[in-house]
């Protein structure tokens, strides 16, 4: 069964509290930005988003190593620390995807960032990466189109779908591939991100809160309600039944 990835894009604890106790999240995504905004220690952030939103949830952040082999420690120190539901958040560079395929081998949970190109989400996704994080409103700030990229990416990604059994020989684990859309500054992107095929969408807290408004529903739901009190006062249904 197939089911829609929400993940909320911050670290702010506040955000995260209001965001998780309305939506079914799926978990959260950082990045350095992120985290550094919040002026905290690094490992308390962490365990406090997985105190808010559960352990069974999943949480991304991201290495900061430069070469391959800072990243792979990083990342083995990353998993030792925060546990099963932790995946780390690899950029798509030469020594990016250089420990990529290194880690997947051992079966860690990476996700592929820093993506602006199909071929980069393609090779991520060779390399061993999980989900991968293409860039929608900076790629379309440059005269690109983020759409495109997933679109064209989720095509290519249907055609060499990998077995369970030739998954499970290659990176010691069963999962599918996902594009995780990333970087939205309206409803729409994220609208036409899901059209082209992803599944998966980290969404910031004012577009995530924006995903069900509609100023006719705020309109309906004033008219039914002015209408029951005029028939009923304050009686609810439980007053009623």
């Amino acid at each position: 069964m197939n089911f829609m990835e929400y993940f909320l894009d911050t670290a702010n604890l506040d955000d995260i509290k209001k965001i998780n106790d309305i939506f079914p999240l799926t978990g959260v995504t950082t990045n350095p930005s992120i985290i550094a905004k919040e002026k905290r220690d690094f490992k308390e952030i962490i365990n406090d988003i997985y105190n808010i939103i559960g352990k069974d949830k999943i949480v991304h952040a991201q290495a900061v190593g430069y070469t391959a082999d800072i990243i792979i420690k990083e990342v083995n120190l990353l998993r030792d620390t925060f546990g099963e539901n932790f995946y780390t958040k690899i950029p798509v560079t030469a020594e990016g995807i250089k420990a990529m395929k290194i880690l997947a081998k051992d079966g860690h949970k990476i996700t592929a960032t820093g993506i602006l190109s199909s071929q980069q989400i393609i090779m991520a996704a060779e390399a061993g990466a999980e989900y991968m994080a293409p860039y929608i409103n900076r790629s379309d700030n440059i005269g690109e189109s983020g759409i495109e990229i997933v679109k064209d990416a989720f095509t290519i990604l249907e055609t060499v779908k990998k077995t369970d059994e030739e998954c499970l020989k290659r990176y010691k684990r069963i999962f599918e591939p996902k594009i995780l859309g990333a970087s939205f500054k309206n409803v729409r992107q994220v609208h036409e991100t899901m059209l082209a095929g992803s599944k998966s969408v980290t969404i910031a807290p004012d577009v995530f809160e924006r995903l069900i408004y509609h100023p006719y529903t705020d309109w309906s739901m004033d008219t039914f309600n002015s209408d029951w009190e005029k028939a009923y006062g304050n009686k609810t249904l439980l007053d009623l039944l």
